[in-house]
């Protein structure tokens, strides 16, 4: 007989082997789980003003480890409060389980007219339903009988299992009664997988699921089907694949690599900088891609997106003749409302779940096994032509050409504008800070703002739900604080975005973090007013007086230290940012940077027009 365990202990262990040390959520009667982590040395309950934020800090919290997040939430009013933060998850490929507890299966069983239900018949199962379309895999115990010690134990780690492969949210629906169940401990022998390591051949196919099987149809014109036919094994596909892709780089007089938000998801960062500096190829990001390389690397060219890219940016990437294409998402503003003109013919997609090779696609393979290969590939290729151009003094004089250069410039009057605030913020940032920006103007000030070599930057580019970045903020300073690092945590968010979140800054005092909240107070939704609506009551906001925010959320109780500063003028700013106190991220700070109404970024109004003009189109 093997060991047995209380399955809600199974659960918050496995969770522990996965690298997960917080726990976001908010408590419900369904919730009796909760008690194994309030229990627990290794684990912490952070608890959230609502399921929406807890979302929202479960996203931050896994982009910046890298690895998975939890939310635990009750069944139905809480579940689905925190489904646009889980759907977000999905969107952007971000690992979060999302654990839900239900009423006993005896009771659903009898379908018991019980609080948080319909008053419908199937109340039991709706909620699930609506989840499934957002998640990778669901584990939902009710419906399964525990026909033996593992089989509740082997559901759960198959739905994390996939989470983890997969770089998804995963649904978990845990009974009441289940939590207490005894099941067999056999399965914490078994090694998780992470999302930075190849997953088994196998299941590569496997995982192919609709919305994969749609990206890869769209981006070229082989038909893939999800019913996983007869194929050669992924391995000999893989082989196949990587002496393609080779031959075409060694036929290329101008390759670049342009890196993505899935390079950085599925851990491929520093396998894609292995190859650069193996083998001296320009690189370029996208939008999603911001951070992921050193923008400092000389061999770095800058950010594209299409149209809404700089000129020298753009004309380089558009003028080459071999595109490695790492982890796309070739979302509207990803990739300036898809006027990327790459020619399809010369462009090598990697994916975690298929590769595309101009036209041809191959569904059985993954990026995390392609592009480690890639590198010995190509040294040979590089070695067979050491004269290559793409090397020696023309490889300098391209970098200097292309170069995207951070040159704060002179403020044109006494107000703060965007033209002059990124650039200037981008000389404060410290090496080794984790900066987040909201939708709007601060994540469009960025974009071709060099940011520190080191640094982590995370932003919503593609599911862009406003007050996101104020919930990833404290899941982004809550994995900051794991690892020990004093590295600073710093958010933008605008006023009207504030709004929607902001009772999470009373989590980060109450949890003693302490972020750099930077508002952006320009009178309300900025970015809706370069889109469309620029006079429209309906982008004004109730203004709040933010000096107040930070006394009030913290109460008469927080032992975390905090302050406010009022900003309004360009030389306030410069005096605020090189002040020694300042700098130091001892305290949770909130800076009120006062803006002109109408002012944008230049990237946000080239995208409004390519957004507008889209949008004309019938």
């Amino acid at each position: 007989m093997s060991e047995t365990i209380e399955f809600g202990q199974y659960v918050v262990e496995r969770l522990k082997q996965a690298g997960v040390k917080q726990c976001f959520g908010v408590p419900g009667d369904f919730n009796l789980g909760l008690d194994f982590v309030e229990s627990d040395p290794d684990i912490e309950w952070v608890g959230n003003a609502n399921e929406l934020n807890a979302a929202y800090a479960a996203d931050g919290y896994a982009r910046v480890k890298g690895g998975l997040a939890v939310i635990v939430t009750t069944f139905g009013v809480g579940e689905l409060s925190a489904l646009c933060g889980i759907a977000g998850a999905l969107a952007e490929r971000v690992p979060v389980l999302h654990i839900v507890g239900a009423p006993s299966t005896k009771l659903q069983s009898k379908e018991s007219l019980l609080h948080h239900t319909l008053n419908l018949p199937g109340s039991f199962t709706t909620f699930s339903t609506m989840s499934a379309p957002l998640s990778c895999s669901q584990a939902l115990l009710n419906e399964i009988a525990p026909k033996t010690p593992t089989t509740w134990t082997e559901a759960f780690d198959k739905t994390l299992t996939d989470v983890l492969e997969q770089c998804r949210p995963g649904y978990v629906e845990i009974p009441t009664d289940a939590f207490h169940h005894k099941v067999s401990a056999e399965g914490l022998k078994q090694k998780l997988p992470h999302p930075h390591s190849a997953p088994p051949p196998e299941s590569v196919a496997a995982s192919i699921s609709p919305q994969d099987a749609q990206a890869s149809a769209s981006t070229s014109l082989a038909n893939v089907s999800t019913a996983a036919p007869t194929r050669a094994p992924s391995d000999e596909v893989t082989a196949h694949v990587v002496e393609e892709i080779a031959q075409r780089f060694k036929q290329a007089k101008k390759p670049v690599i342009l890196v993505d938000a899935c390079a950085g998801r599925f851990g491929m960062a520093g396998e894609v900088r292995k190859l650069v500096e193996g083998c001296g190829i320009r690189f370029f990001e996208t939008p999603m891609g911001k951070s992921l390389l050193d923008e400092h690397h000389p061999l770095f060219g800058g950010c594209y997106a299409g149209a809404n890219s700089l000129p020298a940016v753009r004309e380089e990437v558009e003028a080459a003749d071999f595109v490695l294409y790492v982890g796309a998402l070739k979302s509207d503003f990803n990739s300036g409302s898809f006027s990327v003109n790459i020619d399809p013919k010369i462009t090598i997609e990697l994916h975690s779940f298929t590769t595309t090779i101009g036209y041809a696609a191959y569904p059985t393979t993954d990026i995390r096994h392609v592009l480690p290969d890639l590198l010995p590939a190509f040294k040979e290729v590089v070695q067979s032509r050491a004269a290559s151009p793409q090397s020696g003094e023309n490889a300098e004089q391209k970098v200097k050409a292309g170069r995207v250069e951070s040159i704060v410039p002179e403020p044109k009057s006494n107000e703060i504008k965007h033209e002059w605030l990124w650039p200037r913020v981008g000389k404060w940032f410290a090496d080794t800070d984790i900066i987040i920006t909201e939708t709007g103007t601060s994540s469009f000030g960025l974009t071709n703002v060099l940011l520190p070599s080191h640094s982590t930057y995370i932003a919503q580019i593609l599911w862009g739900a406003i007050g996101w970045s104020v919930g990833a903020c404290l899941g982004a300073a809550m994995a900051a604080q794991e690892d020990g690092k004093n590295r600073r945590t710093v958010l933008f968010v605008g006023d009207g975005s504030l709004q929607l979140t902001l009772q999470e800054i009373g989590t980060m005092l109450r949890r003693g973090v302490h972020p750099y909240l930077f508002v952006l107070n320009n009178d309300g939704y900025e970015i809706e007013r370069q889109i469309h609506g620029e006079t429209a009551k309906y982008n004004d906001i109730q203004l709040y007086d933010h000096q107040l925010l930070l006394p009030f959320l913290a109460g008469k109780k927080c032992q975390t230290p905090y302050q406010s500063y009022v900003v309004k003028t360009p030389s306030e700013l410069n005096k605020l940012l090189d002040d020694e106190e300042f700098n130091k991220p001892d305290k949770l700070r909130l800076i009120e940077v006062y803006m002109p109404r109408g002012d944008a970024p230049e990237g946000l109004i080239r995208q409004a027009k390519l957004t507008a003009e889209a949008n004309a189109q019938v």
